[in-house]
């Protein structure tokens, strides 16, 4: 495999150079590109690259899937590309807090710059209440003594959520984070943290009670503020002359955009977070299995399509408001299938070579990485591909029948077992997972393995 410092040269190269990058990021296993003239990069090299999983276009996004190393390819591709061209800098230029997306893939890509670079502390959260939870299944308190610190760190990325988001909102619609820390601050600030339990409404604006929410662990209030806050910046930046910018155009922002955000935007966006997992509840109780079925057979090609990262402020909702989540057990099993698939075609292989990438590919996508199976042998062979989709649909529909749910966010490998374990020290929801990966991997093994065909080339 290519040298980390080579292989983002080359990548650069074929998108184009430098020059012809509008914006440049990275999701957890993909390098993603917005490109000025699309004629100047080379998609098939791109999708042969040495040390590259695969390459695709999708809705005017350049995405080149390089594995769990991307964050390693992305820091030796940022003094390359230049400061203007990241997603994590600050640019004034109101043309580019779209980020060059396209028609749908423009939500997408938001969704996808916003909660990637936040996604570490989440998953750190996660795994250490999953371990917690799982301690206290064998009757130990971890509420207090020793444990109680730790309870602490596996509180603090959901509870502080809104500074998380603050920051990378501001780095995805290039806007001061100091001025977005400001915007989460309002909504954490003592006054409000404290009228939550008494119900009390203690702040007025010309007369109206601001509406109280708890926004703690809160996803949309702080989004739809800093987003505010993005266009109220560049409006008076481009009114006022350079000499008082520095003192007017901060002081004016906030003192516009926290009113508006306190008494509109951040009350709009608690409702989305509380409709938006009520919405969840809904369609799974009136489909049930059929939901569960749905989504895991399509969760491949949702993967293929970079499209995942769109559940995460969904599960993350979930989590907040329901204290579980529904859809992260379906990505579990997807993983899983993904891994079963790619061991049941490498059992069929007869190419050593194939053969030996396919059982990797399978370990990966078992720890939680999908996309080496899913590029390197479900697409490339098609039948694994079905099998996997089939295998992880039927486990989907048995994590509703047997009401499996994820305890926090973290990513969906092996490894991410103990946040599956009950708060409450019951063990049957742990049970039930591992029932429903247990299945999804044996399925999607054998229909791989069965519906094998040779294929027509290399």
């Amino acid at each position: 495999m290519a040298d980390k410092k080579e292989l983002a040269a080359r990548v650069l190269e074929l998108v184009g150079g430098s020059d012809n990058v509008t914006t440049a990021t990275h999701c957890i296993t993909r390098l993603r590109f917005n490109l000025k003239d699309e004629s100047k990069a080379d998609l098939e090299a791109l999708q042969k690259l040495d040390g590259a999983l695969g390459a695709q276009v999708k809705d005017g996004q350049w995405q080149v899937i390089i594995g769990a190393s991307v964050e390693s390819v992305y820091n030796e591709l940022e003094p390359m590309l230049g400061k203007r061209k990241l997603a994590g800098s600050v640019d004034p230029d109101p043309d580019q807090n779209d980020l060059g997306a396209k028609g749908s893939a423009r939500i997408f890509d938001i969704i996808t710059g916003i909660f990637s670079s936040i996604i570490p502390a989440l998953v750190a959260g996660g795994i250490v209440k999953g371990i917690l939870a799982a301690i206290a299944a064998f009757g130990i308190d971890t509420g207090s003594g020793d444990w109680a610190i730790f309870n602490m760190i596996s509180d603090i990325p959901f509870y502080f959520l809104p500074f998380l988001l603050a920051v990378s909102t501001a780095d995805k619609f290039k806007v001061n984070r100091s001025l977005a820390l400001c915007v989460a601050g309002s909504l954490m600030y003592p006054t409000i943290v404290n009228a939550i339990g008494t119900g009390e409404t203690p702040l007025m604006m010309f007369g109206v009670a601001v509406p109280i929410f708890s926004y703690a662990s809160s996803v949309f209030p702080v989004i739809f503020g800093v987003i505010g806050l993005s266009f109220v910046y560049r409006a008076i930046d481009r009114v006022v002359p350079d000499l008082f910018k520095l003192v007017v155009v901060p002081a004016l922002s906030l003192a516009i955009v926290l009113p508006l955000n306190l008494m509109l935007l951040a009350p709009i966006g608690a409702w989305c977070g509380i409709g938006l997992a009520n919405g969840i509840v809904w369609l799974f109780s009136t489909l049930g299995p059929v939901a569960g079925f749905l989504l895991g057979f399509f969760m491949p090609l949702i993967v293929l399509f970079g499209m995942h990262q769109s559940t995460s402020p969904i599960q993350i909702s979930n989590i907040a408001t329901l204290g579980y989540d529904y859809l992260l057990p379906v990505s579990f099993c997807h993983n899983l299938a993904e891994s079963g698939a790619a061991f049941g075609a490498a059992l069929r292989m007869k190419d050593e070579k194939l053969k030996s990438a396919a059982f990797t590919c399978s370990f990966s996508a078992f720890m939680g990485i999908s996309e080496p199976a899913l590029f390197t042998v479900q697409v490339p062979n098609r039948t694994p591909l079905i099998a996997a989709m089939i295998g992880n649909g039927i486990a989907g529909a048995l994590t509703v029948l047997l009401s499996a749910k994820c305890f926090g966010f973290v990513m969906p490998g092996i490894t991410s077992l103990p946040v599956y374990a009950d708060p409450s020290g019951d063990p049957m929801n742990l049970i039930m997972i591992l029932v429903c990966i247990g299945l999804s991997w044996v399925i999607s093994a054998v229909l791989s393995y069965m519906l094998w065909k040779s294929p027509l080339k290399k």
